[in-house]
């Protein structure tokens, strides 16, 4: 049997059908996904959005099993939304669609409470895997990252920063929307700076921390705990 057939008899929170939305801000990605989960029998697309903030009073109302979304989106990215359904709604569970593997990515989501995290170029048999594997309380990885989330829970741990290799809180802040996965243009319009200062910080965070690129930037600090991805207050 294959895959798909063997996973009919995976239900919902209710014992029904699994009830799906899909929040991604480019209509053809969604409903291409939505395209071949339908094909399955046992998995519903009951809702969607083009992005996070929108999609909140979608997810009130219908109550979902299992959210797909996309983790680069205007007004409310992904891992926003995902802290916001940890704390309104934590029973329903989250799936990050991504174009990267990127470990700053991976560990934002992560700490932001998602349980499931897939590439989108993954095969249509993973994403529903996927959607059956977190509906089940099973946390599920895309296999092309397990082994760059085995890497980052096992190196080891970094001793505590001196206080001269602390980065200042803007620096922080801006390395929060770099693991959010913001360009420098779009940090700056976030806060209101040019681009250029921008990078000023980020280079300036890089000789604190010891660093030569964003992802080590953010993976460090974090490790560190210097930076808090699901809690850090604005400048």
């Amino acid at each position: 049997m294959t895959m798909l057939e063997n996973s009919s008899e995976t239900k919902g929170q209710s014992g029904s059908n699994i009830r799906a939305v899909l929040i991604d801000d480019h209509p053809l990605v969604r409903a291409g996904i939505r395209n071949f989960i339908e094909r399955v029998q046992h998995i519903e697309v009951v809702g969607e959005s083009d992005n996070g903030h929108a999609a909140i009073p979608v997810i009130q109302e219908l109550m979902p099993d299992v959210v797909l979304v996309d983790i680069e989106m205007p007004i409310m990215g992904g891992i926003d939304f995902t802290v916001w359904i940890r704390q309104n709604h934590p029973q329903i569970k989250v799936i990050i669609l991504s174009s990267y593997d990127d470990e700053a990515y991976i560990l934002a989501t992560l700490r932001a409470g998602a349980n499931g995290y897939l590439l989108k170029n993954s095969p249509p048999q993973d994403i529903i895997r996927t959607i059956e594997d977190v509906v089940a309380n099973r946390s599920s990885l895309d296999p092309s990252i397990t082994e760059k989330i085995v890497h980052l829970v096992t190196e080891p741990q970094q001793p505590a920063a001196s206080p001269e290799h602390v980065p200042s809180k803007r620096e922080l802040e801006i390395l929060y929307l770099v693991a959010k996965g913001y360009t420098n243009i779009e940090i700056g319009e976030h806060l209101h700076i040019s681009s250029r200062t921008v990078q000023g910080h980020l280079s300036k965070t890089f000789s604190k921390l010891d660093v030569t690129s964003r992802t080590e930037a953010v993976t460090k600090a974090a490790s560190l705990k210097l930076l808090d991805l699901e809690h850090l207050d604005g400048a």
